[in-house]
């Protein structure tokens, strides 16, 4: 074998080893995706468990207006809660049975967007929503109308919550769209997307960049 021939077999295995490395890679994020779907599966099914019991409080309760609102904003939120995660589900089912590199690489980088989303709109209602939440575990756990109780503590709650809600949406639409360089603010929005999918969508950029060079 001379020199050019030699040249060649070691291109040729170079070639084979990085192949094999991109189809680590990739396996590994689809295993990342693997664990992100089992984690939204579990959160479904205890959304709709919390959802049916909470339809079966307020309509125990339903000749209670306070009571009766408190289990409907909750009921209400988890059918919406509900849809998300199913739409999360979807997503990452499309993005795990996709072959092409390119195509995983953008349906990833829609489920991220879409994960920020969704974690803000699920996440941010709580500013409010954790009053009707005390009102009701108050009933059930010791039979207490925390409401006629307390009805200023109700509705400064609520006051409060609601000022909350705004400024964290208004803060939200305000770094909607631009490039973060706070390390912190980088970091709570890879939360919000999920460190797997994060992590997934990394491992394809390194794959595709490596086959463009």
């Amino acid at each position: 074998m001379d020199l050019e021939e030699m040249k060649q077999a070691w291109a040729a295995l170079d070639a084979r080893v990085d192949a094999l490395e991109s189809c680590d890679r990739l396996a590994r994020s689809r295993a990342r995706l693997g664990w992100t779907s089992a984690g939204d599966v579990v959160q479904l099914a205890g959304t709709i468990a919390l959802t049916a019991w909470v339809a079966g409080f307020w309509i125990h309760h339903r000749t209670d207006p306070h009571v009766l609102v408190a289990g409907l904003a909750l009921h209400i939120y988890g059918i919406a809660a509900a849809c998300l995660l199913t739409a999360r589900l979807v997503l990452v089912a499309h993005a795990y049975y996709t072959d092409p590199v390119l195509v995983l690489q953008h349906r990833l980088a829609v489920l991220r967007r879409f994960r920020i989303r969704a974690s803000l709109a699920l996440g941010l209602p709580w500013w409010v929503l954790w009053v009707p939440c005390t009102m009701i575990a108050a009933s059930a756990l010791w039979g207490l109308d925390l409401y006629a109780a307390s009805p200023r503590w109700v509705w400064g709650s609520l006051a409060v919550g609601l000022v909350g809600l705004v400024g964290s949406v208004w803060i939200a639409r305000r770094l909607g769209g631009r490039p973060i360089s706070t390390p912190w603010l980088a970091r709570m929005v890879d939360d919000l997307a999920g460190r797997s999918v994060i992590r997934a969508g990394r491992e394809v950029d390194e794959v595709v960049a490596f086959r463009r060079d």
